[in-house]
């Protein structure tokens, strides 16, 4: 016989079945999952570790992604390197005079430039005039003028920097880093020591050190620009380099001028290598660092939707008989799948609350330890909580709409 609409469901005696409320719900969840404690804490773990991975991870990677950006070398942002052609062309030489330095050093925001030129083949570098072996295997010899290693950062450790009077009269000097010194056991004293070059001697007026990952002053002898236009050694130098170090934020404009300023008729045959931007390098470690662990994250948090699912399920299983009874007492298929989902959502929400504030601990642990500054989303982080109460609510359903299809009849006949 149909019911009429609005009318309660009957229950196993034929009256109407009592609403309950969801004050009444909320309590009986509350004491069901209180009664299973240790299951409900183990359950809980499971929310809180997807949801704390998920929010370290975003928390860690905008704050890595800051990081490189605040801690982008402003060496490396504000040098500007000007290549110069192989081949004359267009009136320029791969190796030009000095002065094309003072066309660059008037363009505003231009710090220091310089000439730099590397040796083409590998130099046989000994403390001997008549050595046969290479003391300095790794090494490599530079010409430049004494701008160009202000330009790349290079820092005196001992003695002195040559000057524009030794490279106007043509001196045998150089310069070595402090990897090469070691390796040539040189004292870096003025005029104390002296090395060959393919049996050139170039007397040692100093040390200096390399800036951290430049490759090609790290274990160098670099001996004054004149070097590169003669070649006393033989050394065969590649085409030359402009090395300019520009104010902060001028990179850009300046790489843009040189050229023109270096050769007005064909400034296209220069090629200008500025610094990349900042804002760019921290949007792509963001974005591949937080994807890969985002993906993980997620698989954490699916693992503890699927651990408070098989848990709740569980308890369906193991409390059949306590289902029917309520069900033969009146309770109603909904009040039993919405204490079901009621205690799911719990467990959620509980979750998500711890998995937070122990993301939010992570964060902060970890940035301070690289000391980093640390960078939370507040909507994230009020959101937390509400994340694990959508996946408590979401793991529980089937759960929940399991219980509500036990019949009171078959847990009786059962043996209850």
């Amino acid at each position: 016989m149909l019911r009429r609409r609005g009318t309660r469901e009957p229950s196993a005696e034929g009256t109407a079945a009592p609403r309950t409320s969801a004050a009444d719900l909320l309590v009986q969840a509350f004491l069901a999952l209180f009664g299973r404690r240790f299951r409900t804490l183990l359950t809980m773990v499971g929310i809180s570790v997807g949801l704390a991975a998920a929010l370290a991870t975003l928390g860690i990677t905008a704050s890595a992604a800051g990081a490189v950006s605040d801690q982008f070398d402003s060496l490396k942002a504000t040098r500007v390197t000007v290549k110069y052609p192989s081949e004359p062309v267009a009136g320029i030489r791969p190796r030009p005079d000095g002065g094309d330095t003072q066309q660059v050093r008037g363009l505003n925001g231009v710090r220091t430039a310089g000439l730099v030129s590397k040796a083409g083949e590998q130099p046989l570098v000994s403390r001997l005039s008549s050595g046969t072996s290479n003391d300095l295997p790794e090494g490599t010899v530079l010409a430049a003028q004494p701008d160009a290693l202000l330009a790349m950062s290079a820092e005196l450790t001992q003695g002195r920097w040559f000057d524009t009077g030794h490279d106007a009269r043509r001196e045998r000097v150089a310069l070595i880093d402090t990897a090469a010194a070691s390796r040539l056991t040189v004292d870096g004293g003025a005029g104390n020591s002296v090395i060959h070059v393919n049996g050139v001697a170039f007397s040692v007026l100093g040390v200096f050190r390399a800036p951290s990952g430049d490759t090609n002053l790290t274990g160098s002898v670099v001996v004054p620009y004149w070097a590169a236009l003669q070649d006393p050694a033989g050394l065969s130098f590649a085409p030359a380099e402009m090395i300019i170090r520009t104010d902060l934020g001028a990179a850009d404009q300046i790489g843009a001028e040189a050229p023109f300023a270096l050769a007005p008729g064909a400034p296209d045959k220069l090629v200008a290598l500025v610094p990349p931007d900042p804002r760019s390098l921290r949007r792509g470690v963001e974005s591949q660092t937080r994807a890969l662990f985002l993906g993980l994250a997620a698989v954490s948090l699916g693992v503890g939707a699927l651990g408070v699912s098989n848990t709740a399920y569980v308890s369906v299983l193991e409390r059949r008989s306590e289902i029917g009874l309520r069900r033969a007492l009146g309770a109603s298929r909904r009040a039993v799948a919405g204490q079901f989902c009621i205690e799911s959502g719990l467990v959620g929400l509980a979750g998500g609350v711890v998995g937070t504030v122990l993301g939010i601990q992570i964060t902060a642990v970890t940035c301070l330890a690289k000391n980093w500054l640390v960078v939370l989303d507040p909507a994230l982080t009020s959101a937390g909580p509400l994340v694990g109460l959508v996946v408590g609510l979401a793991a529980g359903l089937y759960p929940a709409l399991a219980a509500a299809r036990i019949l009171p009849a078959e847990t009786l006949r059962a043996g209850v």
